[in-house]
This record gives structure tokens, C-alpha cells and sequence, in this order.
């Protein structure tokens, strides 16, 4: 009997057989409410909008909330590593437990334009 496994195993059981391994190098990636890089993420866009906001007449409009995003936006341009780690929690789902933390309506609403220009940039 053959067993093939595109990663290490730790231990499987098939019927009379035992397949047993070294599990080295496992690389989890787990964006929960309690990951500390989610937090981390969720406090820094938290801190810009708490700039931002503020300065907007009326923020809860489609045209305020078009201002808080781009403004939103151009922070993150300037500080490169901090649009880096969105676009990876982007890729790994964490930007549900990013709003979550947040617990911000303008955090929901910049990450959603974020991912949809995310999306609608051509692929290199």
C-alpha cells in the first residue's frame, strides 16, 4: 500500500497500516479576533480614521464616507508596510475579524473599497 502526501504527516492511520512522520515545518496562518497581527492591523486603521473622521461635515453621507476612504487610502499609501499587511489579510480572510475588532462603521467601509480596488486592478 501507498501512501502520497504533498506535506510532512505527523501519524495516519489506514486500516492494518501506519504512516508516521516528522510535522516540520508547518506554517499556520490563523487571522482570528485573537491574532495579535489582526489587532494590530484593526488598532492602526482605527487610529487614521479617528484623524480623519473628525474632520469630515457629515461623515455618515455616501460623499463623506467617498472623502474618509480616499483620504483613508492616502495614509495607507505613505506607510507602505501597513497596505502590505492588509493585502495579505486580505488574501487570508481576515478582514471580517478586522471589523469585528474595530468595532468602527468607517473601518467596514474603507475595507470594502479597498478590496473591491484590490480586485480591480489587472492582475501582473
Amino acid at each position: 500500500m501507498t501512501f502520497n502526501f504533498n506535506a510532512p504527516v505527523g501519524q495516519v492511520i489506514a486500516g492494518d497500516q501506519t504512516v508516521t512522520g516528522d510535522n516540520i515545518g508547518t506554517q499556520n496562518n490563523y487571522y482570528g479576533t485573537d491574532d495579535p497581527n489582526t489587532q494590530e492591523l484593526a488598532k492602526e486603521l482605527v487610529e487614521i480614521l479617528q484623524g480623519i473622521v473628525p474632520q469630515i461635515s457629515d461623515p455618515t453621507s455616501e460623499a463623506g464616507k467617498e472623502i474618509i476612504t480616499a483620504a483613508t487610502m492616502e495614509e495607507i499609501e505613505n506607510k507602505p508596510t501597513l497596505k502590505d499587511r492588509l493585502v495579505a489579510a486580505l488574501k487570508a480572510g481576515a478582514f471580517e475579524a478586522i471589523k469585528k475588532i474595530a468595532k468602527n462603521d468607517f473601518v467596514e467601509v474603507f475595507l470594502t473599497a479597498f478590496k473591491a480596488g484590490l480586485e480591480a486592478k489587472p492582475k501582473k
